[in-house]
């Protein structure tokens, strides 16, 4: 009797051992089951676990490059050298390198004596002005009717014209210290100028420091403005004649090639240097990207010269097995079942993502393929 119960648990134990074992298979996708030739079928468990997918056949546009490397510049126009067009002293200079800065800021204050000559001489003029002003339109009025004599009228006329001229070049000569002669009196001269930002953008570099000496002839500081930040490139003289004006460039930096940049030819060289090289500039597509870029940044870039558009698929829809090339199509779906033609297919042109493909036969149209994990799945 105790034989017998033993022989019923055993049997009872083992029954559940390979019932448990054969729920853990069906959630396997090593193992994939094959009806017949080139079928393959695997269940919508499997498919989740092995984290595949779908995708259909799609006409991509293939490229060939040109592959060169070059920097990242700004054009003339987004460079500007701050110097003053009179020497002084800098008595307030507090700015650093990278600083963001707004057209129109005050950058430094520079002091010279001469300003205040130049001011006292200013107001001297524009108070004989008055005066030889009303002199001048007097003897205008005397020597149209025979009064006053030519004589007179000829010299009010000159020390008019010539102190007009004076006052006028002062005015200018105040402006670029940026001195303002509007409401300029005794009580509002002064020895100090302040120079201000010609240009919105990041101070590049500076050269001198507060209690510097500025000569007229001495760059301060430079200012650089990347709204329009453009690249360089350099193509050898053999690749030259394939490239056209819009052409498009895809550009990155050597330590980050996941990060692409997109732009177009906006200007070739006409001259080749003395590397046999053509020079070559490059827009950005979107020039907010430019926030991202520092002039004088090293790139690497591949310029799109030709283009075809062909049939193709993800470049992991496509599994080599023993030198031969096979995509999976799928044939029909049930209770939960995948099933999928393993079908030969020849391979064409490709880049990063996509792959030509050249099936033997024709598929129909809205033939689904598996384009992610097929090759757990082909030995």
């Amino acid at each position: 009797m105790k034989n017998q119960i033993y022989i019923v648990l055993l049997s009872a134990v083992m029954t559940w051992m390979f019932s448990a074992c054969g729920a853990e298979k069906d959630q396997s996708i090593v193992i994939p089951e094959e009806k017949e030739l080139n079928e393959i079928i695997i269940s919508k468990a499997q498919f989740e676990k092995g984290q595949m997918a779908l995708d259909s056949l799609t006409v991509h546009t293939f490229s060939d490059f040109i592959l060169t490397n070059g920097m990242v510049n700004i054009p003339a126009e987004g460079r500007f050298d701050v110097s003053s067009y009179f020497g002084g002293n800098i008595v307030r200079f507090d700015l650093l390198i990278g600083q963001k800065i707004q057209k129109g800021q005050v950058l430094f204050t520079i002091e010279n004596p001469e300003f205040v000559q130049m001011q006292q001489d200013y107001l001297d003029a524009m108070s004989q002005l008055t005066y030889l002003k009303s002199d001048y339109e007097r003897q205008k009025t005397l020597n149209a009717e025979n009064i006053s004599s030519q004589k007179n009228f000829a010299k009010a006329e000159s020390d008019y014209k010539s102190t007009l001229a004076k006052t006028e070049s002062l005015r200018k000569m105040l402006q670029l210290v940026n001195i303002s002669s509007t409401q300029l009196d005794a009580s509002k001269i002064t020895s100090k100028a302040n120079i201000y930002a010609p240009i919105s953008g990041y101070i590049e570099s500076i050269k001198v420091n507060q209690g510097t000496y500025l000569n007229p002839s001495d760059i301060a500081l430079t200012i650089i403005n990347k709204d329009h930040l453009h690249i360089e490139l350099n193509v050898f003289e053999q690749d030259a004649i394939a490239l056209e004006i819009g052409q498009e460039v895809t550009f990155y930096l050597p330590d980050n090639k996941s990060r692409e940049f997109k732009g177009k030819i906006f200007l070739i060289g006409q001259s080749i240097n003395e590397k046999r090289m053509l020079n070559i500039h490059v827009h950005l597509d979107n020039e907010k990207e430019g926030d991202l870029l520092v002039p004088g940044m090293f790139i690497e870039a591949k310029i799109a010269v030709k283009s075809s558009k062909n049939t193709a698929l993800p470049i992991a829809a496509v599994i080599n097995s023993d030198e031969v090339n096979y995509v999976l199509a799928m044939t029909q779906t049930e209770n939960d079942l995948y099933y999928f033609k393993k079908t030969k297919v020849e391979i064409g042109l490709q880049d990063d993502q996509m792959v030509e493909v050249k099936p033997e036969i024709s598929f129909k149209p809205g033939t689904i393929f598996l384009s992610k994990g097929g090759f757990q799945l082909i030995k």
